[in-house]
């Protein structure tokens, strides 16, 4: 890579920018997984049944969020790039159309959820009894979670565009706060609140989501502003289908494939599942950095891509992937040398432990591919070649998904999993330079 070989050559410019910009969304990631860690701790004082209830439904409905928050990504590379070329008026243009876009979809599967929610949970998912009952009452109103986050992400990438994801951490670790008080004066009637159970879990987050959109839309008008002329049915189309690839993809990425993983583990035998899902909590962990970084990278790229200055627009890739490794280091070596201490605050099975602690180091190696696949993704995504890693990432996901299958049937480790899976990150990263250099 050559990115750190000679002092004289160190961009310490970019190098401040990229961490400014990540480091931030890092915190904020941080933030918000230990308050959702305490938030779920709330339900399941509740009940057993509320508990099973609302993680079933928080869960999913996230990962719905998780894949129509590619308008978000859409919009930080489009938008991004009418930043580069001085644009202004144009980015208000798209600001208000993925706005409006967002705030449709999300209105709409909050309305589907409203009315269909007891045979969504009955059919969809075999719930019954109480469960269904608590998972019901929640979902009527954690639904509006939905067109809320999705304004949010669009809200964020102005700030990834314009480089003041501080705003993104500050605003967002009140608002957990926030959601944190509501939480436990609305499930046990604290605080001077009425005591609602589940649906004041619901409706706590939704409140606290409604602040921290009041917060963004206050600070973003600084950064963009759109009026009623701008906005175009036609336009939103537009964006629709140019977002159809990053859409495709995190739906085989986030449902699809850990779907199919799940179920391939889980064939293993339960203790390969139960060290499987323990090593999970830490491969998030390890994660976390990527997502901050690679959100970096997608502004970067596509503002210099915007320039015109594709030199540059490598270089951020470059380094990007150099700081991350600095982070992956400080990780891997702290989870790998304490996975038994750790692994025990979660499991108490001395069998998953002795498992779980013997695939991390493996599991978690990995994940440096997976970093450098992801940072050179999001460059290829941010100068247009969407469609192409779509195609590339279907292609090696179904091959690893069939490979593991293979494991499983004929009763192969947990540890060939773990192999496999970075056999495949190793194919997209190999993939995705070959086509960045073809470049």
């Amino acid at each position: 890579m050559h990115l750190f070989t000679k002092r004289q050559n160190i961009d310490t410019k970019l190098i401040r920018e990229i961490n400014r910009t990540a480091i931030p969304l890092i915190l904020s990631t941080v933030t918000g997984t230990v308050m959702g860690m305490i938030d779920q701790a709330f339900v399941g004082h509740i009940s057993v049944y509320a508990y099973g209830g609302v993680g079933l439904v928080a869960s999913c409905i996230n990962s719905l969020i998780g894949v129509l928050g590619a308008f978000s990504i859409v919009f930080n590379i489009r938008g991004s790039h009418r930043r580069g070329e001085g644009d202004q008026e144009s980015l208000n243009r798209l600001f208000g159309n993925f706005l409006l876009l967002s705030l449709m979809a999300g209105m709409a599967l909050c309305l589907g959820f409203a009315l269909f929610s007891r045979p969504v949970l009955e059919l969809g998912f075999g719930l019954h009894g109480e469960t269904l009952t608590e998972a019901e009452n929640y979902l009527q109103i954690f639904s509006l979670t939905i067109p809320l986050n999705l304004m949010l992400f669009i809200y964020s990438s102005v700030f990834k565009i314009f480089r003041k994801t501080g705003i993104i951490f500050l605003v967002s670790l009140g608002a957990n706060l926030l959601n944190i008080l509501l939480d436990y004066g609305l499930i046990f009637g604290h605080l001077g609140l009425p005591e609602m159970g589940t649906r004041g879990a619901a409706l706590g987050t939704v409140t606290a989501l409604a602040v921290n959109l009041g917060f963004y839309a206050f600070l973003g008008k600084d950064y963009v502003r759109f009026s009623r002329k701008d906005l175009s049915l036609e336009k939103m189309k537009q964006i629709f289908r140019f977002s159809l690839p990053f859409l495709g993809q995190e739906t085989m990425e986030d449902i699809f494939f850990v779907v199919g993983l799940n179920g391939i583990v889980a064939r293993l035998g339960v203790t390969e599942l139960a060290a499987y899902n323990l090593i999970a909590q830490f491969t998030n962990l390890i994660l976390m950095p990527m997502f901050g970084y690679t959100a970096a990278n997608t502004s970067l790229v596509s503002e210099w891509a915007g320039k015109g200055d594709r030199k540059q627009a490598d270089k951020a890739g470059r380094y990007t992937f150099g700081l991350l490794c600095i982070w992956f280091a400080v990780f891997y070596v702290i989870l790998v040398l304490g996975r038994e201490g750790f692994a025990r605050l979660i499991s108490p099975d001395t069998e998953v432990i002795a498992l779980a602690a013997a695939c991390m180091p493996l599991a978690l190696l990995i994940q440096l591919l997976n970093y450098y696949g992801n940072v050179w993704k999001s460059s290829l995504q941010s100068l247009g070649w969407q469609n192409w890693t779509l195609r590339t990432a279907f292609i090696v996901n179904l091959l690893v998904l069939g490979f593991m299958g293979a494991a499983a049937w004929i009763r192969g480790k947990i540890l060939w999993i773990y192999l496999i899976q970075g056999l495949g990150y190793l194919g997209l990263s190999l993939a995705y330079t070959w086509k960045k250099a073809k470049e």
